[in-house]
Order: C-alpha cells, then sequence, then structure tokens
C-alpha cells in the first residue's frame, strides 16, 4: 500500500486535498488500499486467497470474475456491469486486474463516466465530510451505508488523510511533496 502514491495520482487528477482525503478514507475502509483485496467472506466461500484470485482471474483459469458478486480491488468492485468494465479495461490495458495503477486509471474512468456528481464534488469541495459522503453513499453504496456511525468513522479517517497529505506544501507542486514523502519514509 503506498498512500502517497494513491494521493498524488487522485490530486494529479483535480481532486481538491478535501476531495482526495474523503475518496481516499472510503478506499481504505473497503479494501485498506490493496489492490488485489478479494472481499474477505469470498477468500472462504471461492477458495481463494487474495493473491491467488488475482492471478487465476488474470490467466483466465478462473472464468466468473464478473458474475462471483465478490467485491475486489482497491474500490470492491461487486456489481457484474462494473466488474465487467473494469476486467475488460485491464486487458485491454495489457494489465492485471490487481495493479493498483490500472485500478487507479479505471477509478477516474468510471467516476468521470457514470458518477459525474460524485467526481464533480471531489473536484469542487473543501470539506472532507462532504466528499466522503459523496463517495459513501453515490459510488460505494455498502450495505452499512445509512448509518450515522458508518458516515463518521470513514470522514474520521479522512480528515487523517487530509492532515497527513494536504499539510505538505503541494501548492509548490509535486516535488515538494517527493522530497518530503521521501524524508519521512527514511525515518
Amino acid at each position: 500500500m503506498n498512500e502517497a502514491a494513491i494521493w498524488r495520482f487522485l490530486k494529479s487528477h483535480g481532486m481538491t486535498d478535501a476531495g482526495a482525503a474523503g475518496l481516499m478514507c472510503n478506499l481504505f475502509y473497503e479494501s485498506g488500499l490493496n489492490p488485489k483485496n478479494l472481499q474477505n467472506k469470498y477468500e472462504k466461500i471461492l477458495g481463494y486467497s487474495d493473491e491467488t484470485y488475482t492471478a487465476a482471474v488474470d490467466s483466465g483459469e478462473y472464468t466468473n470474475f464478473v458474475w462471483d458478486k465478490a467485491g475486489y480491488g482497491i474500490a470492491q468492485w461487486t456489481h457484474w456491469s462494473r466488474k465487467q468494465a473494469f476486467l475488460a479495461f485491464c486487458k485491454a490495458a495489457g494489465e492485471s486486474v490487481g495493479d493498483r495503477d490500472a485500478q487507479l486509471k479505471f477509478l477516474m474512468k468510471e467516476l468521470s463516466d457514470s458518477f459525474q456528481g460524485v467526481l464533480d464534488v471531489l473536484m469542487s469541495t473543501v470539506s472532507v465530510r462532504e466528499a466522503s459522503d459523496a463517495v459513501l453513499l453515490q459510488f460505494e453504496k455498502p450495505a452499512s451505508k445509512d448509518t450515522k456511525e458508518t458516515k463518521t468513522k470513514r470522514a474520521r479517517l479522512g480528515q487523517e488523510y487530509f492532515d497527513k497529505f494536504a499539510s505538505i506544501a503541494t501548492e509548490k507542486g509535486d516535488i515538494t511533496f517527493e522530497k518530503n514523502t521521501r524524508k519521512k519514509e527514511k525515518s
């Protein structure tokens, strides 16, 4: 998991600090930011680990990826139409379904093509809570989405991402961000 790389990617696509933080907290709660994450309850049902499922899908050995109803990847794509589009995107790009960068590119494509309202919020908001709630309620749509506790927990983590990454002088550009990130990683 490379939080800084995900942050940089989201920011490079025009998201505000609050928007990037609100999206990242939801991705974390869905997958732990693990691009190879197979929804935990399906590991036992399908008999695969994160790694073996990814390899089986990539090799074509496992052919039920689109229809198995298992959440997968950083966004835990679950619905058949979204998984079908995701699989086609990865195949067309010649990338593994478990590739973080391919998933981030697909995420942006999906937001642009099918969730423009959510993307508009992520590109304009200064409120981590607003961004987090938009992603939770309109993009992720988890079973527990209506609970106040879920919204609060995700927004709290979003604020942590905001505090961690927005405090770096991003207005000076990615070079400054890179230097500060390297210093923190070496510590």
